[in-house]
């Protein structure tokens, strides 16, 4: 009989993306057992469920944890290797199959997609080394981990629409875009006090984005000097923006450019302070959270991650 250690747990999230990724399941569990490969499938029954799960799976001496699904599913698998205090957390190896809307964790990493390229990296590939921000929430004494990227402004309120979506079975890419418009046009700067490091900003923000990741939202390039592994915080942050100058610099969003806006301020550091006075809802990998303030610092190299040789 195979050891649970050299095996693969699998965390699906059913209704992820429509149904997605439960239909992609039906046909790649075929490719698993053609190719003799061990595993163990945890299939989530509720919302939030698959922390819990992954920390079954480990205390069942599972240690290649695969998430399907998309920023969500990996938000909460990562969270329950992170926060789970079995094995030391570089021990326990994280993968991905992108079935999410935007996929940006695994454009980072080249994760494939196609059934034959997954299956060949999971027989053979190699273990990296990442950061991941610890997100402390202040007034509630607790700890989130950020493992792509996360923001509050306009962002927050994109995510919160489309959580919302999800919880009702809705998801894709129409669902997002149509969450995405509906903030764009009807989102207002909001009143901001971010600290990084020892340098203070105060002011009207329309974003503040905070990369582990470049992009997110497939593809929008907020934070594009960002590294999963060079030890820093990297934050940009968008100031007072009229409708017209988001829509000006739309094309900029996608290759970075418009981080040279006269209303755009970078920076990278080690940790970061966030209040909000207007919005209370900071996302972290799309999901929303409540009850800013925060403060957010990098650790570096703590989650290892599966990627393709």
């Amino acid at each position: 009989m195979t050891s649970a250690e050299s095996s693969f747990a699998f965390i699906l999230n059913p209704v992820s993306s429509g149904g997605k990724s439960l239909n992609f399941w039906k046909s790649f569990e075929k490719n698993l057992k053609n190719e003799n490969i061990s595993y163990q499938l945890f299939q989530t029954t509720k919302s939030g469920e698959a922390v819990e799960l992954v920390q079954k799976a480990i205390q069942s001496g599972f240690k290649k944890i695969i998430a399907i699904g998309g920023d969500g599913t990996l938000h909460q698998v990562a969270n329950g290797i992170l926060s789970q205090s079995f094995y030391d957390t570089k021990d326990i190896a994280m993968g991905l199959i992108p079935m999410g809307t935007g996929n940006d964790f695994g454009r980072y990493w080249k994760l494939p997609v196609k059934n034959s390229l997954i299956i060949s990296m999971m027989k053979n590939h190699k273990i990296v080394l990442q950061d991941v921000i610890k997100v402390n929430y202040i007034r509630e004494n607790k700890n989130i981990f950020l493992i792509s990227m996360g923001g509050c402004g306009f962002d927050s309120s994109v995510a919160l629409k489309a959580h919302n979506e999800k919880l009702k079975g809705r998801g894709g890419k129409l669902v997002y875009l149509r969450c995405l418009l509906q903030s764009l046009f009807g989102y207002k700067s909001t009143t901001m006090k971010i600290v990084v490091d020892e340098k203070k900003y105060v002011g009207k923000f329309f974003s503040v984005a905070i990369g582990n990741n470049h992009s997110n939202g497939g593809g929008i390039m907020q934070c594009p000097g960002a590294s999963m592994t060079d030890g820093k915080l990297n934050i940009t942050m968008l100031g007072d923006l009229t409708l017209g100058e988001i829509l000006w610099n739309l094309k900029g969003m996608f290759n970075g450019s418009f981080t040279k806006h006269k209303k755009v301020t970078t920076s990278f550091g080690q940790k970061i302070f966030l209040e909000c006075s207007e919005e209370n809802i900071l996302e972290l990998d799309g999901e929303p959270y409540y009850n800013l303030p925060v403060s957010l610092e990098i650790v570096p190299s703590m989650l290892s991650v599966i990627i393709p040789k």
